[in-house]
Order: C-alpha cells, then sequence, then structure tokens
C-alpha cells in the first residue's frame, strides 16, 4: 500500500472511531432504513455496514444471520474503489467475483448494489448495500432512494457524534450549551428533509404500523395515491383494512399473521383497495416487522405500489390468450371434424367462463321469426332454456333485417332501456336483465344468434366482449357453411358412387347379356361363309366378310366392357405379388405378337407388392401390347423398370426376352436368346431402358413404387396425354390401328383401385413412356 493511501486509510478509521457507532447495540432509526432500502429496492437481505480495520460490521441488517464478515471478504471493497454507487446484476457475469467467498458460499450473493457511506469531510465510513440470490436489475427511482436512504445513515451518525459532543461538554460545563442544541435540531430538521425526499423519490406511498398502539402512519403519497387529504385518513388498523376489497381481505389478514408467526422472512402481497371515489385500485404492499426480545411483533414498516395499470395490462393480455386459446379451438374442430354439435358447446361453455356470464346461449331462426335454443351454457339457479322453441311477438321482420347487416344488440339494463314493452316482458321470463346478441350469418343470411345474458344485475358489455362474440359469429358461421358444403359433397359423392355401381352393374349385365346372340348371329355368319362362299355373287361374298367381322369386333368390345366393369366388382383381395412373375404371365399371354413383330422385351428385377394378380397381369399386358402395336416400320423394343422411394433406377438385373420367348442374346432382328445385364443408365427412345426423371409434377413419394414401361414407338401429343385413358377415345382410325379404345382406361381403373396414379410422357416419333404407381406401404396396412 503506498503512503498516500496508508495516510487516507488512518483518517478515514479516525473518521469513523469518532462517531462511536462500532460495536453498538441495535438501534431503530437505522434497522428502520435497512428494511425500507429492501422494500424499495425488493431484496431480502440489505446491510447498513461499518467498515474498520479488519471487519465489516453490521449495524443493521435484513436477511443474514451473520453480524460481521472479515474486511477481505464481500463486495464492499467496490465502493471505497469507486467511490460511487455500484450495481452489479450478476456476479458469475464477471470472472474476477465469480470466485468471491461470498458468491461461492453463503449467503451466495448474485446481485449486489452498494452506496458508499461519506462523511461531510469525504471520508467512507462503509455502506449501504441491497443482496440479492438472483440476478436483477434496478430503476433509475430505486437508485436515487437508495442514494437517499445513505444520506440518512449519515445523518444519524452526525446527530449521534452532535449529541454526544453536548453531552460531553454540558457535563464540563454543568449548562446547556445553546449553540450546539440549535446544532442538534439543525440536524435533525435536514433528516426528516432527506427522509421525505426519499419517500418522494420512490413515488411509492410508505406505512409504520405500532403493533402496540394499533396506529398506523401513512405518508402523503398514500394519501394521494388513493385521492384522500389528511382530515379523510385516520391512523387506526381497523379503518385501513375496511378499505381492502372484501374478496382479498381474509387474504391479507393471512399474509400478516404468516410473517407475524415468522412463517414469511417478509409480508408481500397483492390486493384491490377503495380509493376515497369509491373505486378500487390495485397496488402491492410489502412490508417487515419487528420483534422485541421476548419474540413479539411490535412493528411494522411497509410501502405500497400502484400496480393498477400492470394489473390492467395482465388482465387484457389474459383475456386476449383466453380468446387466441378458443379461436384455436375452435378453429381446430372445424378443420379436423366440422361437428357443429361440438363446435356450438364449445363455443358457449368457453365464451360463458371467459365473459363470466350467467348464461350464454345459440339460438336459431326460423323463418317465421320463431327459434330454438340448440346450446346453452347456463349458471345454477337461473332458468335453462335449452331446447325450448321460442317466439318473440316482437321480433319484427325489421329486427331480423338489421342482424342480417350485421346489427350487434348491447342492453345494459332492460329495466330502463328503450325497447318495446312486450319484448322486455318476453325477457323478464328468463330473468334476463342485461343481454349481448351477435348475428350467426352463413353466405349473407341470417343462421341465428348467440347471445350472453346477465340476469344477477345490469352489465354493462365493453368492446373486447362485443368483439369476441362477433369473431365467434363469425366462426360458427363458417363452419355452418363448410358443413353444409361438405354435406352436400357428401351427398353427391354417395350419389356419384351410386350411378358408378349401377352404370358397371349394368355394364356387366347387358354385355353379359349380349353375349349369347350375338355368339349365335356369329356363328351363323361363319357357317354361311363357309357354306355358301363362292356360290353367290361378290357382294354377297362381301356381304358376309363385313358381317363376321363386325360381329367378331363387337365380341372383343363387349369382352373388354366385361372387363371394365369387373375391375371393381370382381376384384381379388389384395396379397402380397412378385410383380416379375406378373410381368413374365403377362409377356407369356403376348408370345405371338412378340414373335410376329420380333419384339425385344427388357426388364429390370422387380418388387413384390400387396395388389390384384390377376389384374396387375393385364395392365403389363395392355402397356406391352400397345407398345408393340403403335411401332411402325421399324423392330419395337420395350423395357419394364422400376424405382421406389426417391427418384432412383431400380436395383437388381435387367433381362432381356427376344421373340422367340427363350433367354438368350437378342439379335437385330430381334428373335434370338435373352441376355442378362447390368441394369443400364437411360438410352434413346430407339433402344429403351430405364428412363430418365421423369418431368410429371405426379412423381413418387417415398412410400410408392414407380413402375414405367417405355417404348419407341410412334409417340403421342402431349394434349393427348389425358384423353387415351378415357373409355372409348382412339386417336387412329380402325383401318390403321385395331382396338376397341377400352386398354388404357382398364389400366386407369385398375391403378387407381390398388391407390396409384398412371400417366404418359411422349413426344411424337421418339416413343412413349407409361408410368404407374403402386403403394409399397400397403404391404403394411394389408
Amino acid at each position: 500500500m503506498k503512503a498516500r493511501q496508508i495516510d487516507t486509510e488512518v483518517a478515514r478509521l479516525e473518521a469513523l472511531r469518532q462517531y462511536q457507532i462500532l460495536d453498538t447495540e441495535p438501534e431503530e432509526a437505522y434497522d428502520n432504513l435497512a428494511q425500507l432500502a429492501a422494500l424499495i429496492c425488493e431484496t431480502p437481505i440489505s446491510l447498513v455496514n461499518f467498515i474498520d480495520e479488519n471487519r465489516q460490521w453490521f449495524k443493521a441488517k435484513v436477511g443474514l444471520d451473520v453480524s460481521e464478515m472479515p474486511r477481505s471478504v464481500g463486495l464492499s471493497y467496490l465502493c471505497q474503489e469507486r467511490c460511487n454507487v455500484v450495481v452489479v446484476p450478476d456476479t458469475l457475469a464477471d470472472e474476477e467475483l465469480a470466485n468471491n467467498l461470498v458468491v461461492t458460499g453463503y449467503p451466495y450473493i448474485r446481485f449486489y448494489a452498494g452506496v458508499p457511506l461519506i462523511s461531510p469531510k469525504g471520508d467512507i465510513l462503509g455502506t449501504l448495500c441491497v443482496i440479492d440470490q438472483v440476478p436483477r436489475q434496478l430503476s433509475h427511482k430505486q437508485v436515487e432512494a437508495l442514494v437517499a436512504l445513505s444520506r440518512l445513515v449519515i445523518d444519524q451518525l452526525e446527530l449521534r457524534r452532535h449529541i454526544t459532543e453536548v453531552s460531553q461538554i454540558t457535563e464540563k460545563l454543568n449548562f446547556p450549551d445553546i449553540t450546539e442544541r440549535r446544532k442538534t435540531a439543525e440536524a435533525l430538521r435536514e433528516s426528516e428533509e432527506r427522509w421525505q425526499l426519499a419517500l418522494h423519490g420512490n413515488n411509492d406511498g410508505i406505512w409504520d404500523w405500532n403493533l402496540k398502539t394499533n396506529e398506523v402512519f401513512f405518508s402523503t403519497r398514500w394519501q394521494e395515491m388513493l385521492g384522500y387529504k389528511d382530515h379523510e385518513v385516520s391512523n387506526g388498523w381497523d379503518e385501513w383494512i375496511q378499505r381492502i376489497h372484501p374478496d382479498e381481505r381474509d387474504s391479507v389478514l393471512q399474509a400478516f399473521q404468516d410473517h407475524f408467526a415468522k412463517k414469511t422472512p417478509f409480508y408481500v402481497f397483492s390486493y384491490r383497495v377503495q380509493c376515497q371515489d369509491g373505486s378500487y385500485k390495485w397496488i402491492l404492499d410489502r412490508g417487515q416487522g419487528l420483534w422485541d426480545a421476548l419474540g413479539d411483533i411490535v412493528r411494522m414498516v411497509g410501502s405500497y405500489t400502484d400496480i393498477t395499470d400492470r394489473k390492467q395490462v395482465e388482465e387484457e393480455l389474459k383475456r386476449q390468450n383466453l380468446r387466441s386459446q378458443l379461436f384455436a379451438e375452435i378453429t381446430l374442430k372445424i378443420r379436423e371434424s366440422l361437428q357443429i354439435d361440438e363446435i356450438l358447446q364449445t363455443t358457449v361453455t368457453e365464451v360463458q367462463k371467459l365473459l363470466q356470464a350467467d348464461r350464454v346461449l345459440i339460438f336459431q331462426l326460423w323463418p317465421d321469426g320463431s327459434g330454438t335454443v340448440v346450446q346453452e351454457a347456463v349458471l345454477p339457479g337461473w332458468p335453462v332454456i335449452l331446447g325450448k322453441n321460442l317466439l318473440d311477438i316482437c321480433f319484427k321482420e325489421e329486427y331480423l333485417e338489421r342482424y342480417r347487416r350485421g346489427r350487434v344488440s348491447a342492453i345494459e339494463d332492460i329495466e330502463v332501456a328503450d325497447i318495446h314493452p312486450c319484448h322486455r316482458e318476453f325477457l323478464h321470463q328468463f330473468a334476463i336483465r342485461a343481454n349481448l346478441v351477435v348475428p350467426i350469418l352463413v353466405r349473407d343470411s341470417i343462421w341465428g344468434l348467440l347471445l350472453a345474458h346477465q340476469c344477477a344485475a345490469p352489465r354493462q358489455w365493453n368492446n373486447f366482449e362485443t368483439e369476441l362474440l362477433q369473431q365467434l359469429g363469425n366462426q360458427i358461421g363458417i363452419a355452418l357453411s363448410q358443413a353444409q358444403l361438405l354435406e352436400k359433397e357428401t351427398q353427391q359423392s354417395q350419389e356419384l358412387a351410386r350411378s358408378n355401381t349401377e352404370l358397371e352393374q349394368f355394364a356387366y349385365i347387358a354385355s353379359h347379356d349380349l353375349q349369347e346372340p350375338l355368339r349365335m348371329v356369329t356363328s351363323y355368319l361363319q357357317l354361311l361363309e363357309r357354306r355358301y362362299k363362292n356360290q353367290l355373287d361378290a357382294n354377297a361374298d362381301q356381304f358376309i366378310t363385313y358381317a363376321v367381322d363386325g360381329a367378331n369386333r363387337m365380341q372383343t368390345l363387349i369382352n373388354d366392357l366385361l372387363n371394365y366393369s369387373r375391375v371393381s366388382s370382381r376384384g381379388q383381395p389384395f396379397i402380397p405379388v412378385d410383380c416379375s412373375v406378373v410381368l413374365e404371365q403377362a409377356i407369356a399371354n403376348l408370345q405371338i405378337a412378340i414373335a410376329d413383330s420380333r419384339a425385344v422385351v427388357t426388364y429390370d428385377t422387380l418388387p413384390e407388392v400387396m395388389a390384384d394378380a390377376t389384374q396387375l397381369t393385364q395392365v403389363f399386358q395392355n402397356l406391352i401390347a400397345n407398345a408393340i402395336k403403335f411401332c411402325r416400320h421399324q423392330q419395337p423394343r420395350v423395357h419394364i423398370g422400376v424405382g421406389s422411394g426417391e427418384w432412383g433406377v431400380g436395383s437388381g438385373e435387367q433381362r432381356s426376352r427376344g421373340a422367340g420367348g427363350d433367354e438368350g442374346a437378342g439379335g437385330d432382328e430381334g428373335a434370338g436368346e435373352a441376355t442378362v445385364t447390368s441394369p443400364s443408365s437411360p438410352s434413346s427412345p430407339s433402344s429403351p431402358s430405364s428412363p430418365s426423371s421423369p418431368s410429371s409434377p405426379s412423381s413418387p413419394t417415398q412410400n410408392e413404387y414407380l413402375f414405367w414401361v417405355c417404348d419407341n414407338g410412334i409417340g403421342l401429343e402431349s394434349q393427348y396425354a389425358e384423353r387415351i385413358f378415357i373409355i372409348f377415345q382412339r386417336l387412329h382410325g380402325r383401318d390403321k390401328y385395331p382396338g376397341t379404345g377400352i386398354g388404357l382406361a382398364i389400366c386407369k381403373k385398375i391403378i387407381e383401385r390398388h391407390g396409384g396414379r398412371i400417366w404418359v410422357e411422349s413426344k411424337p416419333g421418339q416413343g412413349s413412356t407409361f408410368y404407374f404407381t403402386i403403394p409399397d406401404r400397403a404391404l403394411k396396412q394389408w
């Protein structure tokens, strides 16, 4: 320590000893200042701390069990070093302070605020500090109040020094010293002024309760806060208690008793207190008791803070949260199920709780002006009107029109409201004293009313309540409208399903009944052709040929219609199916067509799926047959591939089937032995392989297999990509490409029955790729 610092420390210690304060008994004045500091700063610990050579000695303390600590321990050195106010919001945020013994150990300081106690001569005698075990901040007014309280501590020290000096002089001279007495009086006056400054700077009301006399001192700020004048406030405890709102009075008294019994270190409670004009304000009341040597409570000092604005904000936020929760719940019910009864019941129940109304109901109107109470939430003791059909003879057509235009009716007291007497009489029978009514509109037509009733007393409806009911009325209207649309769509879907079933049944019966007469016509025509060919003239032979051809085409058409109608009505249950086996069967069924066209059919190793094996065979067979049929002036090449999950080429071997049907190496003519190769990358349409990623928006998801049949045929324009899947739709005449125009429609119907989709990507002269999907999740579902 440098010489100047040593000299300063010696002078400081000498100044401290002159006040003769160390190791003295507790004094009420200092205790009050410590308690007031804790109350103002809302901390559990406060200290009036004097620092001598080796220790910190606590003249007054709140919330601390020890009376002194070593000087080397603690945070008071910060005030000495800086000679100013020190506020540490969180000691753990400072690496140096985090290792201090009072941070790592008792009293586990996380927050510290200290003001140096500076004598009139500039010596730092100690600190007035507040401490908490959790991080926190102080407002500017709290810091100012703490500084003002530190000056009161110095005033008490000066007063003590003056009294001591006067006593010493009086003892020596044996007569009163008028000058010293004047100095003492002046010091007392300055102390009182600083005390009042602390009270006003805090902007709180201060009270001091003497439990022995049961008298309570209230500061001027406390009286101003509630609108009382001095002569309107007595110092009696009983009158004070009577100003507390009846709903909270018992709880406040219990909080006092808990503190008296030392169950709580502080008395802290928020409640409503009556103002001079009869209204109520919310206050935060804090206090600290003083006990005598026998352990009896003798005094309490505390403060009031007006928290009315804060409470109003909290209540508004609470209402907004409840309203948001209610809207979210109703919106969720609308999205999930559109169960109107459940939506309406939730509405009346939650609105009754939120508004604390005696009754909330939903009234459905009928064209004649009457209506029915379809939902109700009512408190016990009031008439229940759920399910009743009601008719208010005063409820004329003009009222309905006003509600249809969005009118809201809010009656605070029906006894004095400007309403028709017969309407007042109508409301009396249901014990209604005040009501709030909003319309429920469905597409500009009035469906009903949402009503809130107050039965016990008149009620003033505020904007929040009115807006709440209006918004809920709109939500109910939306739900009703969507429910009506859903019901209409359901009826249409049911009607469409019934119609489709009837059409399928008709197609099956009609085609089945046509089989026998057509078979007979065909047989006789063929008999005529065999017996009389070349015996009649050329025209007759041509006519017979036309008739036989037409009968054969009719037979094919009827068979195709039967197949189409049987997709849904005669389908087999889904079972695990090896697609490679299914494809082999389809190729076997097409051996003649493959051989005649010298077609080369290649395919990947295909997966197992849940499917109708017969129908899946038909899909592959129809698509391969089309690929062979619509290939002009070149050898048909067809490839069947598969992918799953994210887009990718199917794994496994790639097989090739030549015209002969035997496995071997396929030559240029397509009539060779089939060959086994690895899956190749996409190639040109003339040599189809696995296609590139489809550009169609119907790309596969991770829960389905994507199959494709790629050819090198004539292709088609993009505008016909959807038309070809419609029954009887053909792009070419029968003289160029035979067929009934039902094959792709059957494929589409089969794939949709399996829960998949089918589409085509093609360009004229560049071949086509037909895609279809089969869900792989079906393996888990069936």
